[in-house]
């Protein structure tokens, strides 16, 4: 029985030393980087876009999003790229934003002198600078069947882009498609 009780006194007495080794050599000046035992945890080893990648499978460092992902800040739209989809988009799709909104329609008349403007003219007639220079004129916003137009499928339009106009999606954010929307209901309506 005193075997037992010097062994466990002398691994006791062990694991303190160990423990006051091991506070001598990894220090506790807080100035000081300690010990790592995982260096590349910290400090990652860097890979340039595009370039070879050891790690990954296929050899790149640049990897496809897993299927089903969507990026921050995105939210997709699930149309194709046809009328019947544009038609679907104008029967399903409602503006969120209120029309009726200063701030609202003063962002949307930033984003239709920024994106619209250049093609549609400051008026939205059809007769904007591009136009001046040979790209063929867009129909204008003030006609009757832009008037007509349901605010979903105007939003599928700056979306997917429609005829000779492109696709904005992806420079103008979702929320500010609502608000140029909102903003073209307002020049329409001081048209009249």
């Amino acid at each position: 029985m005193m075997k037992k009780y010097i062994l466990a006194t002398a691994i006791l007495v062990v694991f303190i030393g160990l423990l006051f080794l091991a506070a001598k050599y990894l220090g506790s000046n807080p100035d000081q980087l300690n010990f790592e035992y995982s260096p590349d945890m910290a400090r990652t080893v860097a890979f340039k876009a595009q370039s070879q990648n050891p790690f990954f499978r296929n050899g790149r460092t640049e990897q496809t999003p897993v299927d089903g992902t969507i990026p921050r800040g995105f939210m997709p739209l699930h149309y194709g790229l046809s009328e019947e989809e544009a038609k679907r988009a104008g029967r399903e799709l409602q503006n969120p934003f209120q029309s009726d909104s200063t701030a609202n329609l003063e962002r949307g008349a930033w984003v239709y002198q920024t994106y619209c403007g250049v093609c549609h003219g400051v008026a939205g007639d059809g007769k904007g600078l591009v136009v001046q220079h040979g790209y063929p004129a867009p129909p204008s916003l003030l006609l009757e069947n832009a008037r007509k137009m349901e605010d979903g499928r105007m939003f599928y339009i700056i979306t997917y882009g429609f005829k000779n106009m492109p696709a904005y999606g992806s420079q103008v954010d979702r929320n500010d498609r609502w608000y140029v929307i909102n903003f073209i209901r307002q020049m329409q309506e001081n048209q009249q």
